[in-house]
């Protein structure tokens, strides 16, 4: 029996969200790498909007980690076979001369079985 409340309910915080991993690597090597194929337009829109590169990733990752212990699930979606992911939308301030903009970080979780620890598989400015 889950020891989580399951399924994740849009509204309820990220179960499990103490133990979320996953985001330092996520950002290192896709959100915040301009060389990405797919993650290079991210990595540019973080710098170009909140001035956020690689080097400030410890900055990204702990607003991220913070966020989701305090902002509610906005998003559920099935992700058969691969189990459930969850959106959660935290806004971010940017850095240096961007220090006056808050914008919309949408990171996306992924649980593989019900009581595994939330994954970073995406993180992303929505504006």
């Amino acid at each position: 029996m889950s020891s989580v409340p399951w399924p994740p309910q849009v509204g309820q915080l990220l179960p499990r969200a103490a133990d979320a991993f996953g985001a330092r690597v996520k950002l290192t090597t896709y959100s915040l790498d301009v060389t990405h194929d797919s993650g290079g337009p991210k990595a540019r829109g973080f710098d170009r909007i909140l001035g956020i590169t690689i080097e400030d990733i410890g900055y990204l990752e702990g607003a991220i980690y913070t966020g989701i212990l305090l902002i509610p699930v906005s998003q559920v979606r099935d992700n058969a076979p691969y189990g459930i992911k969850c959106a959660v939308d935290i806004p971010v301030r940017g850095i240096g001369a961007k220090a006056d903009r808050v914008i919309t970080i949408r990171t996306v979780w992924q649980f593989d079985e019900p009581d595994a620890p939330p994954r970073l598989v995406t993180a992303f400015p929505t504006s």
